[in-house]
């Protein structure tokens, strides 16, 4: 085997290692011989690829993180288009789908990096790069940064980048996911619906309407 898939291979083994023990306990009770026994590697080949384990755990973040701004970079631009929400379903936006379905390829990692044993630091790290890039391409778009004028700008970008990341987290720790187009569809109801919508307020009254007819 070539020298290049022999470290692809270990790599894998790690990755899938740490998968695994972070789905079982928190990322700072892992050690580096729990790691290296469910690769079924020694320990030098593991700091052959990592200087140490927060270090392997920084690069896989960074490799998310990276990935999700290249992907926002190429796909944002057509995100940033106003839809009529009485002409019917949204169309989904070309970086909600290409985001979900990278959150997709990387479901288990993503998700044990974001849940409960996790690392806490990556969801506020995420929630930055979505502000940076929002604000970029609304500066591009509007010669300016500034938000809603109904709402302070730090409320304005907190529903909205919040609003994304809770629905990803729900969805990453279901045991049934919902498929990733199911995901993006949720994703773009809720940006039009109002919260009575989404309380289903609005329905309950007309049902009881016709009910009372």
């Amino acid at each position: 085997m070539p020298i290049h898939q022999k470290i692809i291979q270990t790599e894998k083994k790690i990755r899938s290692a740490f998968i695994y023990l972070a789905g079982v306990k928190d990322i700072d009770q892992i050690k580096i011989s729990d790691i290296t026994k469910y690769a079924k590697i020694n320990r030098s080949t593991f700091y052959n690829h990592y200087q140490d384990k927060p270090g392997m755990v920084t690069h896989f973040e960074n490799q998310i993180l990276n990935d999700i701004r290249q992907l926002m970079k190429n796909n944002l631009a057509d995100t940033m288009q106003y839809q009529d929400p009485s002409s019917g379903n949204p169309q989904t936006y070309p970086v909600v789908d290409k985001i979900i379905q990278y959150i997709n390829q990387e479901f288990d990692l993503i998700r044990v990096l974001l849940g409960p044993n996790g690392d806490n630091r990556l969801e506020e790290k995420i929630k930055d790069l979505l502000t940076e890039i929002i604000d970029a391409d609304l500066y591009r778009l509007k010669g300016t940064t500034k938000m809603t004028n109904q709402l302070p700008d730090n409320f304005a970008h907190e529903i909205i980048v919040s609003g994304l990341m809770s629905i990803i987290k729900v969805w990453l720790s279901e045991g049934n996911p919902e498929s990733p187009s199911e995901i993006s569809a949720i994703i773009m109801k809720t940006r039009y619906l109002s919260p009575y919508e989404l309380l289903g307020i609005d329905e309950a009254t007309s049902s009881k309407d016709k009910r009372d007819q």
